[in-house]
């Protein structure tokens, strides 16, 4: 009997349907999925927490109104950690460095020659993002070189979430789309 892959789990058809609710709205009870979808509150409570325990939900986070809470200011920036950095700190302690910032949103790791990290990150207005931005250039230009600056205002966010692409990926039978939204 094949041991089943904790990396890849399989998913049966009432475990997706579960998994879709769940994307769509996270603070969803168990019995309202259950009445939706015609299961007991039971099996939804162990269906959400097999999802938990085999890591493929790890949380549940708010959808935030960046401008409601004061952010209005957005930047996208590609960093290109210098050697001096890579010498002195291995990858998971970089990592943990750029968790700690309190204005990254998003990071990720780019494994490419022209920047080695891609940064969302949120201020209050635009004057705060350039005075981190040149305090970047001054006062760390030894550790970090700033490859890509892209600013942007939080109104021009047309949209901020992952739920279209979960639900495709859930439903093997609606094949991505090959197009944009260009050609009709």
């Amino acid at each position: 009997m094949k041991k089943p892959d904790l990396n890849f789990p399989k998913l049966t058809s009432n475990e997706k349907i579960v998994l879709k609710k769940i994307i769509g709205q996270a603070k969803i009870p168990d019995l309202e999925i259950a009445k939706k979808i015609g299961l007991s509150q039971q099996a939804i409570f162990k269906i959400r927490h097999k999802l938990e325990n085999v890591g493929i939900i790890k949380g549940y986070a708010p959808v935030i109104d960046y401008k409601k809470i004061g952010i209005e200011a957005l930047v996208v920036l590609g960093v290109r950690f210098t050697q001096y950095i890579w010498n002195k700190y291995s990858e998971d302690e970089i990592a943990e460095k750029i968790l700690k910032i309190p204005q990254v949103i998003t990071a990720y790791r780019i494994p490419e020659a022209r920047i080695s990290h891609l940064l969302v990150m949120g201020f209050r207005n635009i004057d705060d993002k350039d005075r981190y931005m040149m305090r970047l250039q001054s006062k760390y230009s030894r550790e970090i070189e700033i490859v890509n600056v892209y600013p942007f205002s939080v109104d021009r966010i047309i949209k901020n979430n992952h739920i279209g692409l979960l639900n495709t990926i859930l439903n093997p039978k609606e094949a991505f789309s090959n197009d944009f939204f260009l050609d009709k």
